[in-house]
């Protein structure tokens, strides 16, 4: 085969070849197809960049491996798994102009059916919406709600008050495709009020000791009342066995008994002077 002329160069059609080998090489390195993973928990939407069905009015939801022509459309993906932000704390002024600080921890995520109309209506990645869109919802949630608060039944009525915190948030990102899940709030009263909140707890406290101490003592002097009256009990119930006792021995103390008694104690001798009771005399007979 012959791969030169006569000079001594390349042929024409060695030339061609050559030329379509390095073009065939420049396509292949240069061409615009290439695929995108999106993984499980992740949606992606696909986006025409030119022609007639150029924006956002076409938008389709992808998953898996997506082929698609880089220089005519873009990937762009968003997580549907739960999110958590932890937002920069803010103040929020309850109904008697008391003001609260406020650090919320937000749990949310995506509405997979939704993901189009989210980048449709915001256009950015979902961080920046985070801070923006949701971070300004969660604001105005706090400060309507605190708005018809007082600072004391913030304090006392905690679980109302976040509750009204929990539906306004559901209903406001939920129509937006976000989905709320948690709320921590992490209230924090003003100086002067946590002052305030102390005292009372320190009052409560004082005046629950005392009250326990006075229980315990009024305790303590029923233990005391009632032993008392179980030891004279005792007392008036043996005194009237011995008083029984007594009677009933002197009962039985005839006068033929004693003599009795007192001739079994007699050693047999008559008294040397005096008078000599008549019972001995009737014994010695």
């Amino acid at each position: 085969m012959d791969y030169q002329n006569a000079g001594g160069f390349p042929t024409m059609k060695v030339i061609k070849i050559v030329t379509g080998v390095i073009l065939a090489f420049l396509l292949w390195i240069i061409q615009p197809f290439t695929y995108e993973n999106i993984d499980a928990g992740n949606v992606g939407i696909k986006i025409n960049l030119y022609g007639s069905d150029r924006g956002v009015d076409n938008i389709t939801i992808v998953t898996g491996r997506v082929w698609y022509n880089s220089w005519t459309t873009k990937i762009v993906e968003f997580p549907t798994y739960t999110q958590s932000v932890d937002y920069e704390p803010f103040v929020v002024t309850t109904k008697d102009a008391a003001e609260f600080q406020v650090d919320p921890k937000l749990n949310y995520h995506i509405n997979p059916a939704m993901v189009p109309q989210i980048y449709r209506q915001y256009r950015k990645p979902l961080k920046e919406i985070e801070q923006q869109f949701m971070r300004n919802t969660i604001y105005d949630a706090y400060r309507i709600v605190a708005n018809s608060f007082t600072s004391d039944s913030v304090m006392s009525n905690r679980e109302t008050f976040e509750d009204r915190i929990q539906v306004l948030l559901t209903k406001n990102l939920g129509k937006d495709g976000f989905i709320y899940d948690q709320l921590t709030s992490a209230i924090t009263p003003p100086a002067s009020l946590r002052q305030m909140i102390d005292e009372k707890n320190a009052s409560i406290q004082a005046r629950l000791k005392a009250e326990n101490q006075a229980k315990q003592a009024m305790a303590e002097a029923q233990v005391s009342k009632a032993k008392a009256e179980g030891e004279a009990a005792a007392l008036l119930i043996k005194a009237k066995a011995e008083a029984e006792a007594n009677r009933l021995r002197q009962q039985s103390l005839t006068p033929l008994l004693i003599q009795q008694k007192v001739i079994e104690k007699w050693d047999g001798k008559l008294p040397q002077y005096g008078t000599v009771p008549q019972f001995f005399k009737n014994v010695t007979d």
